[in-house]
């Protein structure tokens, strides 16, 4: 229908241009004309206000209004300005034409219109700098180069390298009229000749005969814009990246500096002689009074434009080359030294590393049962599911039909009665693309499959003996017995996975859930949406969705709405464009509903001196890819050439509603400040956020990871330290899933230094480069007033500390463990290794890493062992605790020390024969029983007991036949049941 409205409209459109032609009735001409920018105009403007009608109902029309009437400010106002001042500047291009002659006067008007749309279309597209801008306020921090306030680089040099960019397209706009205008004829019978003209050769000749006052306007205009490039690169010396730091150098400073001012002043000279004849008359008077006769003979252009060219050449070009070759790098550390110092200084500032907090970590190995006892918040909540293995266990167990689907899994805390306790969570979403084909109709996927229900919360550190997590929140409809995880208002129709339009609370009902063999239906009750009562609302939400088949649909009545940008990304991202997300949202479950909580950042390219993240610390990682930087964390990268980050907001929406509020947790950020000034009533106070969701705040994964690997070079403040590059760091790897990988940050609970209380921290560990073993870690602090702190700790470079990947070595190197998984490997399962995990205990270390089992029959992995290291000792066990035990030397656990020893206890031949006729006996009735990961517990058992069995054999030769069955052999542990 409404393509068939605009169809018609156009074709009438055209049929009244037509009619007007062949009647030369310019009325007709106009009147089709207006009704095909009328056709045009009014489908835009639908969707326009489509568009304030959703801002309207998300509580944001102020700044939708007032982001359009910016850039339509912008598009006028810069487009007028610019476009006038072509058009003043190309005056002799119609002065002194044949009146007879309409070309000149159309390539004069032509370029003016052109330069008008093209600039204000660039300045309306650039709205937001332009906002930022106007409500700056200076941060009293000054770039220790050219002595100009922070807020210059952040907020006003932008804005002047759009005006470069205007200028530039003003300027071959302006050539190109310019070279029309001249092969325009002076004459009747020039004329006639022009417009025959096929030699490129002879068009060349004609344009060489005109007056050189017929391109001075042009010329004048690009020698300007040459000198206020100049300019700007003075300012963008503060991102030089010639010397050893990115920002200016000695050479930047002594030579190119200089240069560009000199070619300043010469540029603009000669565009003043130029452009004022009686100063060029009067300048190459005095300058070259006995010249010979000529057309050069007093015109001081070329010489000056000689020297500009020798200038340009010289000190821009060669000069620095040669300076930096022979007089900075035989000496580079002491010319560079006080240049690496502001490098350093404002890097740390821009990615907020200034406020580290470096700590040296003692590493004293005590590791004591006391130990455990005094950190038992940190035992209880170390993290044994990795969150791909679970998320298999959640698809398998919990999706409960095709059309639910879970996205992600989240770790976070709650405060679950009188325990702190670290979860893993994922919501149940809907996702309309898993219907089956015949049930993948429009009614379905509008009207009826609106909305996901309810989420899954397990513990980190719990498991069943079948290897499964523990649920405390779990089913249809969810189930709990924690007070705190109580859902009142389960149904999310505000997700990750809602990437469609959803009519609600219409005369179909809602799917709300299955139950048993039926389903529970549902009306929409909440405020979520745009009120979709009338005709003209429905004609409006038709042309933006669905067309002809929503507008003619019954289904909508009185009290429907209409939910899109329900992706919560995409519904944020529409809010505010000007800052950029995280690309981990997570779930929280607060006062009986789920809300969403997205980091929100302001990044900027133009910080002064700072190392910019692309061509600094990335690549200095070898295992880091500066296009996809944060690809481990499961994201994309946060920005591409960012040099200053902040994660000023916190955004929260709400699931049920879609009610989106933002939360400044960074009022000192400048660029936040400009928002907030930009957009007063959009952006709220920290202390305006809920208590309860505020307790659910967390250090975002990706800023950690960006700001850790800057941390990982400007730690060395110390300059000729860090021009030696004598102690970079790189970060940690482990063997994950099969490869090796760098380890991406993972929360854990600690206790840090000086502090009675486990909390919630981000750590990323660091080894130096080309070694593998820990030299240091940055943690986020998440919880309460410490939030956002960071902290650097840094081993004592005399001790040795193990890295994760020599802990996976450790592991393989363990006969008995590296036999039991080659032996699962071989019969029908995978097996998986989790993330290694190496948790700060007091003044120690200990290494977690889950190994899970999958069987290719099955769809999900199983926890099987759990492998701890402390210094040299491994232990390993199908618990954490029988584990842990092992590992105090406590038992029943299997212990490896360093040195090789045995093991405790002994057995008989005898004794050991009767094991493995059990062991036998338990695997033959696992079979029967087809339960095959008991039974292969009991092989593995067996093959251990037979290979005792064979050394004491071997022994008893050697001899000769004496020890019999008194002598004892040391006993094999199987992982504890």
């Amino acid at each position: 229908m409404y393509i068939a409205i605009i169809v018609i409209g156009l074709a009438l459109a055209l049929y009244l241009v037509h009619r007007g032609r062949t009647r030369g009735s310019r009325a007709s001409i106009a009147l089709g004309v207006g009704l095909g920018v009328a056709v045009a105009a009014f489908f835009m403007l639908l969707g326009l206000w489509g568009d304030a009608l959703w801002f309207d109902s998300v509580g944001y029309s102020s700044r939708f209004w007032k982001a359009i009437l910016t850039q339509i400010l912008l598009f006028i106002v810069v487009g007028s300005i610019v476009g006038g001042a072509l058009y003043l500047l190309l005056r002799p291009l119609t002065r002194g034409v044949r009146r007879t002659d309409e070309r000149n006067r159309f390539a004069r008007s032509g370029a003016a219109g052109l330069v008008l749309l093209s600039s204000g279309a660039m300045a309306a597209g650039k709205w937001d700098l332009f906002l930022r801008f106007l409500n700056a306020e200076p941060t009293g921090q000054a770039d220790p180069a050219l002595g100009l306030d922070v807020s210059f680089y952040l907020f006003t040099l932008p804005i002047l390298d759009l005006v470069q960019d205007m200028l530039l397209v003003t300027i071959v706009i302006g050539l190109i009229a310019t070279f029309l205008a001249a092969l325009t004829g002076q004459s009747e019978g020039e004329a006639e000749r022009v417009d025959h003209i096929d030699d490129p050769g002879e068009a060349l000749t004609i344009i060489l005969q005109r007056p050189f006052s017929l391109f001075s306007p042009v010329t004048v205009l690009g020698l300007l814009a040459l000198a206020y490039g100049q300019v700007l690169n003075i300012f963008h010396l503060l991102y030089s990246t010639y010397g050893v730091v990115q920002g200016p150098g000695w050479t930047d400073m002594h030579v190119r500096l200089p240069g560009y001012v000199i070619m300043t002043v010469l540029l603009v000279l000669i565009a003043l002689l130029i452009a004022l004849p009686g100063m060029r008359r009067r300048i190459g008077g005095r300058l070259m009074p006995r010249a010979a006769p000529g057309p050069l003979s007093g015109n001081p252009v070329l010489p000056f434009a000689v020297v500009a060219v020798a200038v340009w050449a010289l000190l821009l070009n060669l000069a620095p080359v040669a300076v930096q070759w022979l007089v900075v790098e035989p000496n580079e550390i002491t010319y560079e030294e006080p240049y690496i110092r502001n490098s350093i200084e404002m890097t740390r500032r821009a990615f907020k590393l200034d406020t580290v907090e470096e700590q040296q970590f003692p590493h004293t190995g005590a590791l004591t049962r006391q130990t455990v006892t005094e950190n038992k918040s940190i035992f209880e909540n170390v993290r044994l599911w990795d969150w791909r293995a679970l998320e298999a266990v959640f698809k398998q167990f919990q999706e409960i039909r095709l059309y639910y689907e879970f996205a992600d899994v989240d770790v976070d805390r709650y405060h679950l009665g009188d325990e702190y306790r670290q979860v893993m969570i994922s919501p149940r979403e809907m996702n309309v693309d898993n219907l089956p084909d015949q049930s993948n109709t429009f009614i379905n996927r509008r009207f009826k499959y609106t909305h996901g229900y309810g989420a899954v919360v397990t513990p980190v550190s719990e498991f069943s003996e079948n290897g499964l997590p523990e649920f405390l929140v779990k089913d249809l409809p969810p189930v709990t017995e924690e007070p705190a995880l109580q859902l009142d208002t389960p149904a999310i129709y505000y997700g990750e996975l809602t990437h469609y339009p959803a009519v609600v609370n219409s005369e179909e009902t809602e799917l709300d859930y299955p139950s048993g063999a039926d389903n529970v239906y549902v009306h929409y009750d909440g405020t979520g949406g745009v009120p979709m009562e009338g005709l003209w609302r429905k004609f409006v939400f038709g042309w933006k969705h669905d067309g002809t088949r929503l507008f003619m649909s019954g289904y909508p009545r009185e009290g429907t709405r209409i939910q899109f940008r329900r992706q919560i990304r995409d519904r944020v991202q529409t809010l505010a464009p000007f800052l950029d997300y995280d690309t981990d949202p997570y779930c929280v479950i607060a006062n009986g509903k789920l809300y969403w909580i997205i980091d929100a950042y302001t990044s900027s390219g133009y910080y002064p001196y700072s190392e910019s993240f692309r061509s600094g610390a990335a690549k200095d990682d070898p295992l880091a890819d500066p296009e996809q930087i944060l690809r481990t964390v499961r994201g994309e990268r946060l920005t591409n050439n960012v040099n200053y980050v902040r994660n000023s907001v916190k955004v929260v929406v709400d699931a049920y509603n879609g009610d989106v509020d933002f939360f400044v947790f960074d009022p000192d950020d400048p660029i936040i400040k400009a928002w907030q000034g930009a957009f007063p009533n959009m952006f709220k106070p920290r202390d305006a956020m809920d208590d309860t969701l505020e307790r659910h705040i967390r250090y975002p994964a990706d800023l950690l990871l960006l700001q850790g690997l800057v941390f990982s070079k400007f730690h060395m403040t110390n300059p000729s330290v860090f021009y030696n590059q004598e102690d970079l760091w790189v970060r940690a790897t482990e063997k994950y899933y099969g490869q090796v990988v760098p380890v991406a940050p993972y929360y854990i609970m600690w206790e840090p230094q000086g502090s009675t209380a486990a909390e919630y921290v981000l750590i990323l560990p660091f080894t130096p480069k080309n070694r593998q073993v820990l030299i240091g870690w940055i943690a986020g602090m998440c919880d309460g007033e410490n939030y956002g702190r960071l902290i650097a700790y840094k081993f004592p470079k005399e001790k040795r500390v193990l890295g994760p990947q020599q802990v996976e070595t450790k592991i393989d190197q363990d006969s008995f463990l590296s036999g039991q998984l080659s032996l699962w490997d071989q019969r029908g399962s995978n097996v998986i290794r989790g993330n290694v995990l190496a948790i700060p205990v007091d003044e120690t270390l200990i290494y977690v890493e889950p190994i899970y089992l999958q069987s290719e029959t099955a769809a999900y992995p199983e926890l099987r062992l759990v492998a701890l290291m402390h210094e040299d000792t491994l232990s390993y066990a199908e618990t954490f605790e029988e584990a842990l035990q092992g590992l105090l030397g406590e038992s029943p656990a299997r212990q490896i020390e360093a040195a090789p020893g045995a093991a405790p206890g002994t057995r008989t031949m005898d004794e050991l024969i009767g094991r493995a006729a059990e062991a036998f006996d338990r695997a033959m009735e696992s079979m029967g029983q087809r339960s095959f990961q008991n039974a292969m517990r009991a092989f593995g058992e067996l093959e251990e007991t037979l290979s005792r069995l064979r050394e004491m054999r071997e022994a008893d030769a050697e001899n000769g036949g004496q020890t019999g069955q008194s002598d004892a052999a040391p006993e094999p542990q199987a992982p504890a049941e």
